[in-house]
């Protein structure tokens, strides 16, 4: 059997599915223990599988080591090594041990990188671990030599995806010179400087940025606003930790506001790190507009991609104020949404809803019969004018954009022939229910002039022509006994003055 002595610096590789290979492995090293997997990702499970056992040459050459393929592991190697294309002299000569063969190969090859992408998991699992956490996941290993590194993932419909694999080697016990590892920036191992680690990841998802909204320093996500209200939104988006193994890597976010927002100029939105102001790594585009929707996007280009590593793992916060406008009526909600881009694909949305809400009411005479002419005004609890409107033939006032709380109507002016000693002046109340929906009470009136029907809440607000077409029950009852009590007070204030000039005469 051909036992392939080489340096050790060949020997300890390391490489990423599709990705070129680690170089030598440090000196004097002591025997590795385990594999050490960065960036591991929650409920991935990594397992390894040893084809080739790694044996330092200590009689022949301190400096190089034997490669030896693991029992059981002949056939795969060589289906990944596409056997029958290589030359006969190679296939006589590593026939009983392909992986001295692989040994051969330029690390950096795409011979190489071929041969780990082909290579699959056959045998029984050297051990297996379940990470539970990000960062780095420790992966026991028996033994120094090469190790397949596998990942795989339960989806939410049980079926099991895969992740990229790797081929690790470990360190070799007792080895003598300085044989310093260089990871390869093109696959995002350019981070990797130590023998027996790698970086996962790649080939995942960017993580779903999160997004908030606030008013003032309130969150109204999920909340309501009214038109005409200032919304400061806030993107915070992780630069995945598995950047910093590239020399250049491409980050965008993606910011989709719904109809109904007037989103900024680019030069007002503010884009940190760590509080540091960051906008120069971004070039911004929009499109669409308060009409239709907006699209932000911050992406980098190829000179500020290279900037992009030194940030792996940090958080790019975009903060920003957008305006609620009429065109957000129609559909009585604001939406904003973020995603992320990368090589690996793009994230799920980070997203904040905000709603609107609206009421309206009919103005009739005291039978029931639209009137035109009525004039209103809407304040809200803080005394604010929000609105005036007049009714027309229809009889209807109607007020939208507004946000759940109570309101003020007030009725400012009477139709023509109709009194204006009894303007009703009454309070709205919007509530927010749990589903979203509102609910749309009404109290304070205290001529009894609205009306709110108890199975389809339409509300109704009249106008009487003179007292006597006031309601006499309730508060408007005292409020007419009232006006009737000032009246008759008001006739014997003049019966005493005439019968005290009549005495005067005698």
């Amino acid at each position: 059997m051909r036992m392939r002595k080489l340096f050790a610096g060949i020997a300890a590789t390391a490489t990423l599915l599709g990705g070129a290979a680690l170089g030598a492995v440090s000196a004097q090293a002591a025997q590795a223990t385990n594999i050490t997997i960065n960036n591991a990702q929650t409920g991935h499970t990594y397992t390894s599988y040893k084809f080739a056992d790694l044996r330092l040459d200590a009689t022949t050459n301190p400096e190089s080591v034997e490669v030896t393929t693991v029992a059981g592991w002949n056939d795969a190697l060589k289906t990944a090594l596409s056997w029958n294309s290589l030359a006969q002299d190679v296939q006589t000569l590593y026939d009983a041990n392909p992986a001295a063969y692989v040994a051969t190969l330029d690390a950096n090859s795409k011979a190489f990188r071929d041969f780990a992408a082909n290579l699959a998991a056959v045998g029984n699992a050297a051990g297996s671990m379940t990470a539970v956490t990000t960062g780095a996941l420790e992966l026991s290993v028996t033994g120094d030599g090469w190790y397949l590194v596998t990942d795989a993932v339960t989806m939410q419909d049980g079926s099991v995806m895969f992740g990229t694999q790797a081929i690790v080697a470990t360190t070799v016990d007792g080895m003598t010179g300085t044989f310093p590892v260089k990871g390869d920036f093109s696959t995002g191992q350019g981070n990797i400087t130590s023998a027996g680690e790698f970086n996962a990841k790649n080939g995942n998802v960017p993580d779903t940025p999160d997004k908030t909204v606030k008013k003032g320093d309130t969150s109204v996500d999920g909340g309501s606003v009214n038109v005409g209200d200032e919304l400061t939104y806030t993107i915070a988006a992780k630069i995945p930790d598995s950047a910093a193994g590239y020399d250049s890597y491409h980050f965008t976010i993606s910011d989709e506001a719904s109809k109904g927002l007037q989103m900024p100029t680019k030069d007002g939105y503010t884009i940190t790190i760590d509080g540091r102001n960051v906008a120069d790594l971004f070039e911004i585009t929009q499109t669409g507009d308060v009409a239709h929707g907006t699209v932000t996007t911050f992406s980098t280009n190829d000179e500020t991609a290279r900037r992009i590593p030194g940030y792996a793992g940090k958080t790019v916060v975009i903060t920003y104020n957008a305006t609620v406008t009429k065109d957000a009526i129609d559909s009585s909600r604001v939406d904003n949404k973020a995603s992320v881009t990368t090589k690996d694909g793009t994230s799920g949305f980070g997203e904040t809803v905000s709603y609107t809400y609206d009421f309206a009411f009919t103005k009739t005479d005291a039978q029931g019969n639209a009137l035109a002419g009525a004039q209103f005004s809407l304040t809200d609890a803080a005394g604010k004018m929000i609105d005036t409107a007049t009714t027309g033939d229809d009889g209807i006032v109607s007020w939208s954009g507004l946000a759940a709380g109570t309101y003020t109507v007030t009725e400012t002016k009477a139709p023509a022939g109709y009194s204006s000693s009894f303007l009703p002046t009454f309070k709205v109340t919007i509530t927010q229910n749990a589903d979203k929906s509102a609910t749309v009470t009404i109290e304070g009136d205290i001529f009894g002039l609205v009306s709110q029907d108890k199975d389809t809440h339409a509300i109704r607000v009249k106008n009487v022509k003179n007292a006597a077409q006031l309601p006499l029950t309730g508060a408007a009852g005292v409020a007419l006994f009232t006006v009737v009590a000032l009246l008759v007070a008001g006739v014997g204030a003049t019966v005493v003055l005439k019968a005290r000039s009549k005495s005067a005469m005698v």
